[in-house]
């Protein structure tokens, strides 16, 4: 078609190869029983009027739309933000595109985000369920490509990304044990396992580290939260405070609380790391900038993006959906200035 004039739809090239709408789409979609000829004149009108490039009529014609769908839960989180543009910077290393979707910890929004993929909109899914159940399990069965993410869902039929939450959380209490810190709280933890999270494998691998030193948990330095924001770091340094609790080591489960930790203990004037060692875990890039800088559990966000990329496109490649399998990525303590190493 001439420059600056509409695109062509379906419906032109259907026109001008002398055949109806239907035979353009089977067409597009490799339907096998066409005769030589229609496909010659169709694909003839293709190149004419610039309907697609070459590589999206190959993608049609595969059934491939050349995207993948990342569904996470809250990207007002810095953690997943991040990991959303991993996985963005992996898929382009492949010609693939990312949609995301925030499901805002909303359960109906993530069994939602699988049953989308009835519509094949996109290649894959990558999810990351936070309200999601074992009883939701049932919502995930299909054969289009899936990869879970998190630690709310663990028997999907699909390969599952895992991070250390629980070994890498005993790593950094031990750290702090190793620094001599007596007095150990955990900021955003949970004695109630009941329901697998984050929240609450962190704390288990807290209370591993002081059972593995002969320490008692005491139950006042496990302080939980409800959001995993700054506020909520500083509202419970603020509590502790209130109620006579001065711990020497504190552990927050997350940066953003680390970050509200260490901005309240500089207000009231306790010095860290020298009276308050402070660890967080997730090492968003603003981690390195803080005064202090803060050390954290680097849970290798480009290793999950990269793994998670691959076993989509391993599926494509093997025309359906992979078995229900675990893939654990590895961390590394990333030591700064809030507690230095020893």
């Amino acid at each position: 078609m001439a420059a600056g004039s509409r695109k062509a739809t379906l419906h032109d090239v259907a026109k001008r190869a002398h055949v109806s709408v239907a035979s353009v789409s089977n067409y597009l979609n490799d339907y096998p029983y066409m005769k030589p000829a229609t496909r010659e004149r169709i694909q003839k009108a293709i190149d004419e009027l610039g309907y697609v490039t070459n590589q999206q009529a190959r993608n049609l014609r595969s059934g491939r739309t050349g995207l993948i769908s990342l569904s996470l839960p809250d990207l007002n989180q810095i953690y997943f933000a991040e990991l959303a543009e991993e996985v963005i910077k992996q898929a382009r290393e492949y010609d693939y595109r990312v949609i995301i979707e925030s499901t805002g910890n909303d359960r109906n929004r993530e069994i939602g985000s699988a049953r989308a993929m009835a519509s094949n909109m996109t290649d894959g899914l990558i999810l990351s369920p936070t309200a999601m159940s074992a009883a939701d399990v049932g919502e995930l069965e299909g054969d289009y490509p899936l990869v879970i993410l998190g630690e709310r869902v663990f028997d999907a039929p699909a390969p599952h990304v895992m991070i250390a939450n629980e070994t890498a959380a005993r790593a950094a209490t031990e750290h702090l044990l190793r620094a001599g810190c007596r007095t150990i709280a955990v900021v955003g933890g949970t004695f109630d396992a009941s329901t697998p999270s984050s929240r609450s494998m962190r704390t288990k691998g807290y209370a591993a580290a002081l059972a593995e030193y002969g320490r008692p948990i005491r139950p006042e330095l496990v302080r939980e939260t409800g959001e995993w924001t700054s506020a909520e770091g500083a509202k419970a340094v603020r509590d502790m405070y209130a109620q006579g609790i001065r711990p020497d080591g504190i552990f927050a489960l997350n940066d953003l609380l680390a970050l509200g930790v260490t901005s309240q203990l500089r207000e009231m004037r306790v010095r860290v790391p020298e009276s308050v060692r402070v660890v967080g875990f997730d090492d968003i890039d603003e981690a390195k900038y803080t005064i202090p800088s803060l050390t954290t559990v680097d849970p290798n966000r480009a290793q999950v993006a990269k793994l998670a990329i691959e076993s989509i496109l391993g599926q494509l490649r093997d025309g359906g959906r992979a078995p229900q399998s675990r893939i654990d990525v590895g961390f590394q303590l990333r030591y700064r200035s809030s507690s230095p190493q020893v």
